[in-house]
């Protein structure tokens, strides 16, 4: 979410508090825009933050949905850590020439992360994932080791595609009759057809409501979404080329800390995360209560209370 008071905000410190906001631009003051090429794709980020320390890299959910959803992330560990606003592939500026499964696939997610850690000259990540980003950094965990510090997830991804069924099915249950019209509306073949993007738009804001446990909170989201910050044709070529996909078996190989932290009214489900729990050696699993999908935004006091004692506490 972004304030449009926060310019007016910035002004005021600048007029009242000179000597303040010169302590803050020192804490926080490095911004990187690059990019790395592989196999004649441009995939771009930002990284900001100081101007050293441990890199955090951030997973945006979809797969396709644009890196400022995670500005909230950034904002609080940008504080003290260098943060990598990754811009996946197809993503923000990370165009694609087309859009399937050569393009699209697991292990061409993972081998970019790992291009990216290779420009940077850094040994390891801390990764830091929401949904589908959790998905990914738990991969990229369990076929890195090496690669990788820490990995926290922040609203869970599932983890088979058995589970994806139970995140859609929890989201259909909590859609009121309003939302479901205009799903439904928005379904209608010759609609679909003449615009599937905005269709596709239109049919993910009417859900938003299930991804929170805050009804307010779910539709000041709402109002704030942007149909440029998605990229409808990622996830249908990803479950063509992953099928029935299924992290298990790396979660198991994974060694480094986990902080495993969700909703209690997460669409996932908490069996998600509980056998994603049970299956990493050194994880830690939290639970916020009254609190969906993205607990940075409905309960950032617990959020960032369980995500900073966790940071603290690595080896």
């Amino acid at each position: 979410m972004r304030p449009p008071i926060t310019a007016l905000v910035v002004a005021c410190m600048l007029n009242v508090c000179g000597a303040l906001w010169a302590d803050i631009a020192a804490a926080q003051q490095n911004l990187v825009d690059g990019k790395v090429t592989r196999d004649g794709v441009d995939l771009f980020y930002k990284i900001v933050g100081p101007t050293s320390g441990d890199y955090v890299l951030v997973l945006s959910g979809g797969p396709g949905e644009d890196i400022h959803s995670m500005q909230g992330i950034a904002d609080e560990l940008g504080r003290k850590y260098r943060c990598i606003m990754w811009e996946q592939r197809g993503t923000g500026r990370s165009k694609l020439p087309r859009y399937d499964s050569s393009t699209i696939n697991l292990n061409a997610y993972i081998e970019d992360i790992e291009a990216l850690r290779e420009q940077l000259h850094t040994e390891r990540f801390i990764v830091v994932g929401n949904s589908w980003g959790m998905i990914l950094g738990l991969a990229y965990a369990g076929t890195k080791p090496d690669a990788v510090r820490a990995v926290l997830t922040i609203g869970s991804g599932p983890i088979t595609s058995e589970y994806l069924g139970v995140f859609s099915d929890n989201q259909n249950l909590r859609l009121g009759p309003c939302e479901i019209e205009v799903r439904d509306f928005w379904r209608e073949p010759s609609r679909e057809a003449a615009d599937p993007d905005r269709a596709a738009f239109e049919r993910l804001r009417a859900a938003t409501v299930a991804y929170f446990y805050d009804r307010n909170k779910a539709l000041e989201m709402a109002a704030e979404l942007n149909p440029n910050d998605y990229n409808f044709r990622v996830p249908p070529a990803f479950l063509k080329a992953e099928g029935k996909y299924d992290i298990r078996p790396k979660l198991k190989t994974i060694v480094v800390p986990v902080l495993l932290l969700q909703g209690r009214q997460d669409l996932a489900g908490e069996g998600n995360v509980w056998e994603a729990h049970s299956l990493i050696k050194n994880s830690m699993l939290a639970f916020i209560d009254k609190c969906g999908h993205m607990p940075w935004l409905e309960k950032p006091e617990e959020t960032w209370r369980i995500v900073n004692d966790f940071l603290a506490h690595l080896p």
